[in-house]
């Protein structure tokens, strides 16, 4: 299992590579940022990394899986990567994986990764529906996800909804599904866990747009959750890169913003988010190298 999870941190790591030296980001024009917005906004955002570890640490402790907070760090750390392998699915067997090697099973742990996912991708989109209504015209896309927020939410929390969609898809594809349900009981001691960081990257967000020195609507971070929602569940976009960045730049150009300067900030707001990721997987490793297991 160690040597498994050990491949999977080089692919993810190679594939984050790739993947930015494909859609180019890796070449970034010199910007002039206001390193007086800019700093606040990437230690809000490495904040709220490390606040998404407790989330996870929580919702194992919820369905009785008992680690320290500094063993869901870890796991969760040392797998962030992984969204960007094809397929996504090792965001979620990832960190399960790494915390099963103690004494838990791995089908168990990923059924509350998948679990604590899909409630960080439904309070995303609750969090932005609301403004994405007020600002962008009535059209067929505002249509697609104010109809994706409405399925998710009946199939996270609706028994009968969630029953009749698996069955569905499963004669569709021939295969069994097994996607669990969320209960009430779940999402309330852990909702304020998944807001808190969300809260937290989305006044980073303020603050890495105001690094840019222009004049804005304080709408604008409401793209930020909406955006990352839509681009997890594009499934065939490693990491949502692209979806994102588009679903961003429509937004804030619907706010009044430039589109080149909207496309600009959407860009760099995806190497930026991965300073974010950077920090906890190094983070990750340190304190596993440096401490005990328990």
């Amino acid at each position: 299992m160690k040597l498994l999870f050990r491949i999977l941190i080089y692919l993810s790591l190679a594939f984050l590579v790739y993947y930015l030296y494909k859609f180019d980001y890796l070449t970034v024009s010199n910007l002039d940022l206001n390193l007086v917005y800019l700093i606040p906004a990437t230690l809000l955002l490495w904040a709220g990394f490390v606040m998404s570890t407790v989330s996870w640490w929580k919702a194992l402790d919820i369905h009785g899986i008992h680690v320290s907070k500094r063993l869901s760090l870890v796991s969760h750390g040392l797998s962030i990567f992984a969204k960007y392998i094809p397929g996504k699915v090792w965001v979620i067997l990832g960190r399960a994986s790494f915390v099963s090697m103690d004494r838990y099973s791995v089908r168990d742990a990923s059924y509350i990764s998948l679990k604590e996912q899909l409630i960080y991708v439904w309070l995303g989109l609750v969090i932005g529906i609301g403004p994405m209504l007020y600002f962008y015209t009535f059209n067929s896309f505002v249509i697609l996800v104010l109809l994706l927020s409405v399925f998710f939410t009946f199939f996270l929390y609706s028994k009968s909804f969630h029953r009749f969609v698996i069955q569905m898809l499963s004669k569709v594809i021939r295969k069994k599904l097994d996607v669990p349900l969320v209960t009430i009981r779940e999402v309330i001691p852990l909702v304020m866990y998944v807001l808190s960081y969300w809260v937290l990257w989305m006044i980073a967000f303020y603050f890495f747009v105001l690094s840019f020195d222009l004049d804005f609507s304080i709408i604008v971070v409401f793209c930020w959750p909406l955006s990352i929602s839509l681009g997890v569940l594009a499934l065939i976009t490693p990491g949502g890169i692209g979806v994102r960045e588009g679903i961003m730049t429509g937004f804030m150009v619907m706010t009044g913003m430039p589109l080149e300067t909207a496309t600009t900030i959407a860009v760099l707001s995806r190497l930026w988010f991965i300073t974010g990721e950077i920090f906890i997987f190094l983070l990750s490793l340190v304190l596993n190298k440096f401490s005990l297991r328990h």
